[in-house]
């Protein structure tokens, strides 16, 4: 009878635990807008007063922050990354997703992929760890903001700046739909983020929430004085001392 009542109660929470598992997912779904966010690491360690930071020899220019379902967090608790599930895309994961703040990037995409990508399994293009970083990689690619700014004449210097309205012009066919975030450094405005807002189906354009705005170590830029572009230097903290 022991046993009967120990197979019974396993069968009862395993069925528990698969329908809130299903829940967890379904609830996970009702998110309908996709913020992809990029760094810039010449500026971003200057936000970490004492903790390390490092920009990774193999970076040469804008890498990915995340990939992120507005609104939602932490949805599916038992679905963990395994090195297996992206071992093809560890080098350009490296290069393009790196951890500036740890020497073990593939925790960073960890924590990247328990807090966001189990939110976006609900979409096909991302319906597994495999398709979740392979997208943000090809978004890297389609959407490159050293392309689009060298493009427009727009160079890192620690003594020119440029007014908001030249990296609109940059980025135009995004502007509308991006959210350039800088940190202040002794009243300079110095870029350190843009964030692109997609929908479900990757249509560029969203009202994402004004969560995903601020942060903080930066606010959105203002078009009330010009905005620095800081270049990559061995002095990550201070790259313009």
């Amino acid at each position: 009878m022991a046993i009967y009542i120990g197979i019974c109660l396993a069968v009862v929470y395993g069925l528990t635990a698969t329908t809130e598992a299903r829940a967890d997912m379904k609830d996970s779904c009702q998110w309908k807008c996709l913020v992809f966010s990029q760094l810039w690491p010449g500026s971003f360690c200057m936000t970490f007063s004492k903790r390390f930071c490092k920009i990774p020899n193999q970076v040469n220019g804008w890498t990915i922050h995340g990939l992120w379902p507005d609104g939602k967090e932490f949805c599916n608790h038992t679905w963990k990354l395994t090195r297996k599930e992206i071992g093809n895309l560890w080098t350009d994961l490296q290069k393009y997703w790196p951890s500036l703040i740890s020497n073990s990037p593939f925790k960073f995409w960890q924590s990247e992929w328990a807090k966001h990508g189990t939110c976006g399994t609900c979409a096909d293009n991302m319906s597994c760890p495999h398709k979740y970083f392979s997208l943000a990689l090809e978004l890297r690619m389609k959407f490159s903001i050293d392309e689009f700014l060298s493009a427009t004449g727009i160079k890192p210097s620690c003594y020119n700046g440029y007014t908001y309205e030249r990296f609109c012009a940059a980025l135009s066919d995004l502007c509308p739909f991006v959210n350039l975030q800088c940190y202040n450094d002794k009243k300079r405005q110095v870029l350190v983020q843009i964030k692109i807002f997609f929908s479900k189906d990757l249509s560029i354009g969203c009202n994402a929430s004004q969560e995903n705005f601020i942060h903080p170590y930066c606010k959105p830029c203002t078009n009330k004085s010009e905005i620095y572009l800081y270049p990559f230097t061995e002095h990550p903290h201070n790259p313009c001392s």
